[in-house]
């Protein structure tokens, strides 16, 4: 993860969120609801927000896309305290909420103002596609990623400004849905799952039904393999798709062929590399998944901008994922390329985009 620059606010709506059971939460809870992609970092990510009803109460579906256009694509949600609720946030012990994912993993955050380097402390939960979840998080829990600069060892609730949902995919694109409801400040202590439960109402609405089987044909799209000599020696794509595995986690000795068409958008220094990767926290943000060290990813021969370019690939699985996220079962494309390895940006070439005009991933029976 790395810094994040401000980003736009694309969509306002202002709804109350109040307590419900036994649990200490706080009442006549007030937030603005907001969503924002990365437009002001040079991104298309995009988010939708709708207003539904989930379980009986006022709840919200966000829907869109996450592209690296920007390298590090995201979107996310903020909700904005009136200054009522702000003094219930600074008294905060715990967060409550339901939440019904697509099996990526996402993280809420307590902004603070000693902050300035968007390393807000925040606590990563997993999702299942189509079950919906109580999450509930004692302020304890919250950390700041490593990537920032640390101000202490817990996170000062009374420096809090507001709070955000964002995913995690750190720029691999892809389609992303998932609903909010339930959202409450627990001031008195932590509840038990019991004191929070949904009291009855409507069922939320499970999110669609994922495709039966492993893959599929994604058709046509464009994927930015960008400056990766910070910590290789060429320029790097993440393909975290949950359509490649449909939320299945990938365990050794599984076969897999891609068929792809393609053309890029400059001269390539050097021979394409495929391989199939767990890119998530779990997995230290880098474990092979169909190769070891540095042999056995596949090998598609370098090309010239605009020549169609077309390989039958397969993968023999030689490792287990973490879950069953995107994330955790993707496809990185590599490029090597004239640069300082160790030196962030330094690559002589710039990124280079794969225009695919075909790309079918399958299950070898």
């Amino acid at each position: 993860m790395k810094k994040i620059t401000a980003v736009l606010l694309v969509l306002f709506v202002a709804v109350s969120v109040f307590a419900g059971g036994k649990s200490d939460s706080a009442a006549g809870s007030s937030w603005d609801w907001l969503v924002n992609g990365d437009k002001d970092n040079g991104g298309t990510s995009t988010i939708n927000m709708t207003e539904e009803t989930l379980e009986g109460l006022p709840g919200y579906s966000f829907k869109g896309n996450i592209t690296n256009k920007y390298e590090y694509g995201f979107v996310n949600v903020k909700l904005m305290p009136d200054p009522a609720t702000l003094e219930q946030l600074k008294k905060a012990k715990a967060i409550s909420f339901r939440f019904l994912g697509d099996g990526d993993a996402y993280a809420v955050k307590i902004t603070t103002s000693d902050v300035k380097d968007y390393a807000y402390f925040e606590y990563r939960f997993d999702t299942v596609e189509g079950q919906p979840k109580t999450v509930i998080v004692p302020v304890d829990y919250f950390m700041q990623p490593s990537w920032g600069k640390q101000v202490a060892g817990k996170v000062n609730t009374g420096l809090a400004e507001f709070i955000e949902f964002q995913t995690t995919r750190n720029g691999a694109p892809g389609p992303f849905e998932f609903k909010i409801w339930d959202f409450r400040v627990h001031t008195n202590g932590v509840p038990t799952e019991k004191q929070v439960a949904p009291k009855g109402g409507a069922k939320a609405a499970a999110a669609p039904a994922a495709p039966k089987g492993i893959g599929g044909d994604l058709g046509a799209f464009s994927l930015d393999l960008r400056d990766n000599f910070q910590y290789g020696d060429g320029y790097q794509g993440v393909l975290a798709d949950k359509r490649l595995f449909n939320g299945h986690k990938i365990v050794p000795g599984e076969k897999y062929t891609l068929k792809i068409t393609y053309t890029t958008s400059r001269d390539l220094e050097d021979i394409v590399l495929i391989g199939l990767v767990d890119t998530t926290p779990a997995a230290s943000y880098w474990k092979a998944l169909s190769w070891v060290g540095d042999e056995g990813m596949a090998e598609v021969p370098k090309s010239k901008a605009g020549e169609k370019v077309s390989a039958t690939i397969k993968f023999t699985t030689v490792a287990q994922a973490t879950g069953v996220s995107g994330s955790a079962n993707a496809l990185v494309f590599l490029t090597k390329g004239a640069g300082n390895k160790g030196v962030a940006n330094s690559g002589k070439m710039k990124a280079v985009t794969l225009n695919f005009s075909e790309f079918v991933f399958t299950e070898d029976k």
